[in-house]
C-alpha cells in the first residue's frame, strides 16, 4: 500500500509514517495521519466482523493485519437514577479493554515495518493490550507501568511475554523511563499516547455505535478521558461521517475525568487552549490519571468543536456508578464507570437533557481490577 503521510497538529510539518515517527521532527509536536477525512457506509468490508471492517478508512489495510479477531461490541441499555443510556461495552475485546482497537492497528504497522522490540507505557490496559498483540506478532514487548499500577493488568502484559518494569513515581515518571529505553539500538517506542496510528484504530468504536444505530449517530457521547484517545477517536470518526454527508450532525462529545486529575474540565473552565499539568490526588480511576495529555489542545478543540464538555466525578461518585452498573450486570473497572458517573452528574446540573440519546463508553472489564472493586463490595 502506498505510504503513509503524518502532519503534525501545531507546525504543519510533513512527515512519513516511520516506527520512529511519535513526534513531529521539526517542534516535537503531536502527529495526525493524513487521511480519513472522509468515510461512507459503501466503504465497510462486510468481510470482516469487527475492527477491520472500517479498514478502508484507517492506515493499515487487512492484507498484514496483526488481529485477535476483534469484534463488534454490544450496544446495550442502561439505566442511571432513572434515565436509560446506551452502554457501548468495549471492555469485552480480546485482551479486555478498548486498547485493543488501537493496537491491533499500531502493531500491524511495526510488524510490516519490521520492527523486532517494542516499548511501551502504561498505567495498564495498553500494556496488555501492546503486549497482546506484540505476540500475536511474535515481536518483543517491553513495558514501564507505575510501581501502583493494578497487578491483574501487568500480570497479563507479563503472561504475554512482555518483560515488566515497574516505576517508582507518577505517570511521567514512567513515560520518561520508556523513552530511555526505547533509544537503545533495535527497540522501537510504540507509546499508544503519541502514536498517532493508535488513534485511527481506537475511532472504530464510534463506526460501529453509527452502524449499531442503523446509520444514524446518538445525540451525545459520554467517555473516560486520560490521554483522550476515545474522544479524539470519535472526533475523527464523526467528522468522516458528517464530510461525507453521512450524518447530519456531530453529536456532543463529554469527556469524564476523575476530580484527583481534570486537566480538561480545568482548561474548560479557565478558557484555555492548552492543558496544563494537573496536581494529582489518588482516584480508583486509575486508567486516566494523566496530568497533562500530550494531545490536549486537540481534545479541547474537540470538545468545544463538538458543543461538548468535560465533566468531573468525585471518589464516591465513581464508586456509586461502578456498583450501579454491576447490578444491572454491566461489570467494568472503575475508570470505565467514570462515564456513567459523569453522564448521572451532567443530567443533574442540567447539562444534559434525560431524554437526549446518550452512549456511554465502558473501555474496560472489571476483572481488570479485581482487588479495587473486592474492597468496595
Amino acid at each position: 500500500m502506498s505510504e503513509a503521510l503524518l502532519i503534525c497538529t501545531r507546525c504543519s510539518t510533513w512527515t512519513p509514517a516511520s516506527p520512529s515517527s511519535s513526534r513531529c521532527p521539526t517542534c516535537q509536536g503531536p502527529l495526525i495521519w493524513h487521511g480519513g477525512e472522509r468515510f461512507q457506509r459503501s466503504m465497510i468490508d462486510p468481510a470482516f466482523p469487527g475492527v477491520w471492517r472500517y479498514w478502508q478508512g484507517m492506515p493499515r489495510s487487512p492484507d498484514d493485519a496483526v488481529t485477535l479477531g476483534e469484534p463488534m461490541t454490544p450496544l446495550v441499555p442502561v439505566t442511571i437514577n432513572r434515565s436509560t443510556a446506551l452502554a457501548k461495552l468495549d471492555g469485552l475485546l480480546p485482551t479486555g479493554s478498548f486498547k485493543d482497537r488501537g493496537a491491533t492497528q499500531l502493531v500491524s504497522f511495526l510488524k510490516a515495518e519490521r520492527v523486532k522490540r517494542i516499548v511501551e507505557d502504561s498505567s495498564g490496559n495498553a500494556a496488555a493490550s501492546m503486549a497482546g498483540y506484540a505476540a500475536r506478532a511474535r515481536i518483543g514487548c517491553e513495558v514501564y507501568a507505575p510501581a501502583a499500577a493494578s497487578p491483574g493488568k501487568l500480570v497479563q502484559a507479563a503472561a504475554f511475554g512482555a518483560k515488566v518494569t515497574r516505576i517508582e513515581g507518577n505517570r511521567d515518571d514512567v513515560a520518561r523511563a520508556a523513552e530511555s529505553a526505547a533509544e537503545i539500538p533495535g527497540n522501537a517506542y510504540a507509546t499508544h499516547n503519541w502514536h498517532p496510528f493508535f488513534i485511527e484504530g481506537v475511532k472504530t468504536w464510534a463506526y460501529e455505535v453509527w452502524e449499531q444505530l442503523g446509520f444514524a449517530v446518538p445525540d451525545v457521547v459520554v467517555a473516560p478521558a486520560g490521554s483522550g484517545s476515545v474522544v479524539l477517536g470519535a472526533w475523527r470518526a464523526f467528522s468522516s461521517l458528517y464530510a461525507s454527508g453521512e450524518i447530519d450532525a456531530i453529536p456532543r462529545i463529554f469527556a469524564a475525568q476523575a476530580a484527583a486529575c481534570a486537566p480538561l474540565v480545568t482548561a474548560l473552565t479557565h478558557d484555555q487552549e492548552e492543558t496544563v499539568p494537573f496536581t494529582r490526588t489518588a482516584s480508583l480511576a486509575e486508567g486516566i490519571m494523566i496530568a497533562n495529555p500530550v494531545r490536549g489542545r486537540e481534545l479541547l478543540t474537540a470538545l468545544r468543536g463538538s458543543r461538548g464538555g468535560a465533566i468531573a466525578v468525585t471518589e464516591d461518585e465513581l464508586t456509586t456508578a461502578l456498583l450501579d452498573l454491576a447490578r444491572q450486570g454491566i461489570y467494568v473497572e472503575p475508570t470505565s464507570a467514570v462515564a456513567a458517573a459523569g453522564y448521572r452528574k451532567l443530567i443533574t446540573e442540567g447539562r444534559l437533557s434525560s431524554t437526549a440519546r446518550t452512549v456511554l463508553v465502558l473501555t474496560g472489564n472489571g476483572l481488570k481490577a479485581t482487588s479495587a472493586i473486592e474492597e468496595l463490595v
